[in-house]
């Protein structure tokens, strides 16, 4: 049989708590060591993923007080991507449709967070449950 050389192959992956306690130093930790082991060079790219984290992390600290974010890798064809999935249970998104929107908050942010995160990423998907969480996904391709 033969397989594809399209398949995502998972080449790492680690998930760590966020709470409003700890922050997000361990995530960024996590995510400096998988970008050293890909051998990411650029510091733009660094950045940029690392400033995604930050987008992901500090909403599940300022909406939700905990949560989880998986750091991952997957080697597609000749590329590799980096996925940070947020997963928290708190109060949800009341309206999706607005969440991407500049400017857009629910609790009197700047309303940036949401925007530049999907301006920084290849993928952004995002599902809320109205009192029940949220979850997002975010890929970038290095």
């Amino acid at each position: 049989m033969k397989t594809s050389n399209r398949a995502p192959v998972a080449i790492y992956k680690r998930c760590i708590p966020v709470t409003k306690e700890a922050g997000l130093s361990l995530a960024r930790k996590e995510l400096r060591k998988l970008l050293d082991m890909l051998e990411v060079e650029s510091e733009m790219r660094r950045a940029e993923l690392l400033t995604m984290l930050d987008e992901i992390g500090n909403n599940i600290i300022r909406h939700a007080g905990n949560g989880t974010i998986c750091i991952s890798a997957y080697r597609v064809g000749g590329r590799v991507g980096v996925r940070l999935v947020a997963e928290d249970r708190g109060r949800g998104i009341d309206d999706l449709s607005k969440a991407f929107s500049r400017g857009f908050s629910e609790d009197n942010g700047l309303g940036m967070g949401l925007n530049l995160l999907r301006s920084l990423s290849d993928d952004v998907r995002i599902a809320s449950l109205i009192g029940g969480g949220t979850y997002v996904e975010a890929w970038k391709w290095i």
